[in-house]
């Protein structure tokens, strides 16, 4: 079972919860502590450097408020238990990233809770991205929004006609499309691509000493290769930028397609980038920016 679906049950479990959530929040499409791994501190201040599209000069941006949107994940519900429910989940795998790049630091590899949870955290960070919030929305507002969520669902239900009698699934195919449909759809969602990562291989690429690593808005570099309407075929490929010090690069050992000479790397093994990795890497990622790329440290 993945830590969504684990998080989510333990929560409906409790009989009786009195929450309190404040009206107005700041919730992060990109983990703070995620962030400070490529930024400095001034004045007591968690700051990173962010080159936006189009711009040539580099700005300072507050972590705090950095990439920060008030109620964004909230999802309207009569249930307190449910309206930050998916911003409740981001902090649980934030919770784990810390110990995810010690354990590459200090063994050489990803421990094998790490190893699992990353699979997942992926997954997360996809789903908390303007270009995939974008898409999703798109989607649910085209004629497919009942082929889409069937797909998105079919793992919750024997089949396609019992996923038609569940109340989830049929709250979210006959309501009007709103900030808490799409959420309640990005969830499942993440749910749904957690099943396709968790059968990749993940290689570690170490960037070159006074090479870091930048990263962007939209971290998660998923190139979906696939000839028919599927999201993360066994052809696909995603990369991150997991720290300054090491990118992740899954994918589906027994995929058809062997061009990429990063598939024959070993799994959860460290490789140090060499130069023609370190410029193609750092393209790909730069590419992948939404509107901000970032710097590693003070520029």
């Amino acid at each position: 079972m993945s830590y969504l679906l684990k998080f989510l049950a333990a929560r409906s479990k409790l009989k009786t919860l009195l929450v309190r959530h404040p009206e107005k929040q700041n919730q992060h499409k990109l983990p703070q502590v995620y962030m400070r791994q490529f930024g400095y501190v001034r004045n007591g201040q968690f700051k990173v450097s962010v080159l936006e599209r189009g711009e040539k000069h580099i700005r300072q941006k507050s972590i705090k408020s950095f990439l920060a949107e008030v109620n964004i994940f909230d999802i309207a519900s009569d249930d307190a238990r449910i309206v930050r429910s998916f911003e409740e989940l981001n902090g649980a795998f934030e919770n784990h990233y810390l110990r995810m790049v010690s354990d590459l630091d200090e063994d050489g590899q990803l421990s094998e809770k790490s190893f699992a949870l990353l699979l997942q955290f992926i997954p997360n960070l996809l789903a908390r991205s303007d270009q995939m919030r974008a898409m999703v929305t798109g989607l649910l507002n085209s004629d497919v929004k009942t082929n889409f969520l069937k797909i998105i669902c079919a793992h919750k239900a024997k089949s396609f006609e019992d996923l038609e009698k569940q109340d989830f699934y049929r709250f979210m195919v006959d309501s009007p499309v709103d900030a808490g449909i799409i959420n309640r759809a990005l969830l499942f969602f993440t749910d749904y691509l957690f099943q396709r990562t968790a059968h990749f291989d993940i290689v570690i690429i170490k960037s070159q000493e006074d090479k870091p690593w930048y990263t962007t808005d939209n971290p998660i570099i998923f190139e979906n290769r696939t000839l028919k309407f599927e999201i993360m075929g066994q052809d696909s490929e995603v990369y991150f930028p997991l720290s300054p010090k090491y990118l992740l690069y899954l994918h589906f050992s027994d995929a058809d397609d062997k061009e990429n000479p990063l598939r024959h790397l070993k799994n959860n093994n460290i490789h140090i980038a060499d130069d023609n990795e370190n410029n193609e890497l750092q393209r790909k990622i730069m590419g992948n920016a939404h509107k901000y790329v970032i710097m590693a440290g003070e520029n």
